[in-house]
């Protein structure tokens, strides 16, 4: 199933809930984390919790590639989005002017 999730590039903009997750390409837990980490090489660079209970995961690595997952309490987790491209900032930046 997520071997045609890495050609998805394009995000998708969506409430990171349970209830918008049922939409999304969703998988056991450990599945998803095998095609992400396994499979595209990413590690997990940022992690936040989300609503109900969920947590937001961004992974990455050094060849550019990025995910971001959504885990819900329930055991499942969903790939919200993914791509090319990713770079690093140090440390939190301005989300608006100029980076320092």
């Amino acid at each position: 199933m997520f071997r045609s999730l890495g050609s998805v590039a394009a995000s998708l903009v969506i409430a990171a809930t349970p209830a918008a997750a049922q939409s999304l390409p969703c998988a056991p837990r450990e599945q998803v984390l095998q095609f992400v980490i396994d499979q595209r090489g990413e590690e997990r660079l940022a992690t936040g919790v989300a609503n109900r209970g969920a947590t937001l995961d961004l992974f990455a690595a050094s060849s550019g590639t990025w995910s971001l997952v959504l885990h819900l309490p329930d055991g499942r987790s969903c790939l919200l989005a993914n791509g090319t491209g990713f770079d690093a900032t140090h440390g939190l930046q301005p989300a608006r002017g100029n980076p320092a």
